[in-house]
């Protein structure tokens, strides 16, 4: 054999061993990838060494240590994310009175317990985001979990961020949960809930642009949005965790939504008018001030609404509807609802 043939053969074996050696790695990527359906990002390393800092300080100072050794850091995640854009006069009084609250209670037993959670959520994510992989279409994208000192804003919730949808997990009020299950089923909730809205972002994002606030949502979108949005959240999480607390219910009420179920989606549907934050409040949030109707029935109403919708409709189905097909079936089903229980 020649050594224009040897050559020949060896840069031969070499090429196929270069394409196996491709394929191998791209496979394992893409594995890898599918494998792996988010990213976790953690600001507590930061939040850490600012409260060593400032531990011993009076409040004046641990504020302003919070904002030179951590949110700067942060700023531009803290301004979206959680100040939703506020400047000015109304983000000061914001920011002075949320510090204030969070600061002149922190221990450090409190951030102990924000270090144990912290290593917890980092396995629990990817546990519950593959829970949730395993149910619905996921082809758009991986989603990104932050975990913050939210400044006990939120224990988890979805926001929009540098044109994405993302997820913080506010660790001062996730560190109070002690069982993994509840835990995993308040991220998928939320995970579904940034999946859903990436599928009808470009409806919302062209009427509110890509920093629309919840508030924007409420005054533009209605009551009935929420319902929905909920419901599906709602339903999707107890079909993967049938025996766990539902996270977005108050399960001591249940038993009166159901009693009273006609009579609260009557008054329900009288304050569809001039939707505004004070009537969100009385539906979706923990303490709405209203003795008139329980806490979040709001969600309830969504439950009830998308489990008879998905009698005819998938989940994949319902969450790629644009927000006014989502809107005009869930008025006829509640309607429609309401008409058979008269």
């Amino acid at each position: 054999m020649s050594k224009t043939s040897l050559g020949h053969i060896k840069k031969n074996l070499f090429l196929l061993g270069l394409i196996f050696f491709i394929l191998f790695v791209s496979e394992n990527v893409f594995t890898q990838e599918e494998a792996s359906p988010c990213r976790v990002v953690s600001f507590m390393p930061d939040f850490y060494e600012f409260w060593q800092r400032a531990k011993e300080e009076p409040l004046e100072k641990k504020i302003e240590l919070w904002d030179t050794l951590f949110e700067a850091k942060h700023s531009e995640f803290y301004r979206q994310a959680i100040y939703e854009n506020l400047d000015g006069e109304k983000l000061a009084q914001l920011k002075e009175k949320k510090l204030k609250d969070f600061l002149s209670s922190l221990r450090d037993e409190d951030v102990e317990r924000m270090k144990t959670k912290n290593d917890e959520l980092i396995k629990l994510i990817p546990q519950a985001s593959e829970d949730l992989w395993k149910r619905i279409d996921h082809q758009n994208g991986i989603v990104t979990h932050y975990i913050i000192p939210s400044l006990n804003t939120s224990r988890g919730a979805c926001h929009p961020y540098k044109g994405d949808l993302i997820i913080y997990y506010g660790l001062e009020l996730m560190s109070q949960m002690d069982n993994q299950d509840h835990i995993k089923a308040a991220i998928v909730h939320v995970t579904f809930h940034v999946l859903h809205f990436r599928n009808i972002a470009p409806f919302l994002w062209r009427k509110y642009g890509k920093e629309a606030t919840l508030i924007s949502l409420i005054e533009g979108e209605g009551p009935i949005f929420f319902v929905f949005i909920e419901g599906l959240a709602f339903y999707i999480t107890e079909k993967i965790y049938p025996r766990i607390p539902r996270p977005g219910i108050i399960e001591k009420n249940v038993s009166q939504y159901e009693k009273n179920f006609l009579a609260y989606t009557k008054e329900f549907l009288k304050d569809l008018k001039d939707f505004n934050y004070q009537k969100y409040r009385k539906y979706f949030i923990d303490h709405s001030n209203d003795h008139d109707i329980p806490d979040k029935f709001g969600y309830w109403l969504g439950y009830k609404v998308v489990k008879s919708l998905s009698e005819d409709h998938s989940i994949d189905e319902m969450m790629k509807w644009c927000p006014e097909k989502a809107v005009h079936t869930v008025w006829n089903k509640t309607k429609n609802m309401c008409q058979d229980l008269d």
